[in-house]
């Protein structure tokens, strides 16, 4: 199946129930060594079981998630920390938007942002 983002991770069905919890995504596909979900209408993200690496390898990734409004940020930063979701940086403004940080499971971060009104 095709998909527009892959995340190694140590367990496929694991990381599938936690984007499902935390998006409301739908599982495409399931199998111990591959999970697919539908995130929106413009997004599937793959989960591929991660290959044993050199402890030096970090193979974590970002992934951005685009929320309409400062409200919609802090909404979702509340939302997450109260269902236990590590995060890393509390939400904040830069130059350019304000946005907060968490990881997923497997310590891929997760950035949610808005951009800053010029």
């Amino acid at each position: 199946m095709k998909t527009d983002f892959v995340l190694p991770v140590e367990s496929p069905a694991e990381s599938a129930v936690f984007y499902m919890a935390m998006f409301g995504a739908l599982p495409l596909e399931l199998s111990p060594s591959y999970a697919v979900v539908l995130m929106n209408d413009a997004l599937k993200l793959g989960l591929a079981r991660r290959k044993k690496r050199p402890a030096t390898v970090n193979d974590n990734a970002e992934l951005p998630i685009f929320v309409a409004g400062r409200e919609g940020v802090d909404a979702l930063h509340d939302e997450w920390r109260k269902k236990g979701v590590p995060i890393l940086q509390e939400p904040v403004s830069s130059a350019s938007d304000y946005t907060f940080t968490c990881t997923d499971p497997d310590g891929h971060r997760l950035r949610v942002f808005t951009p800053e009104s010029a």
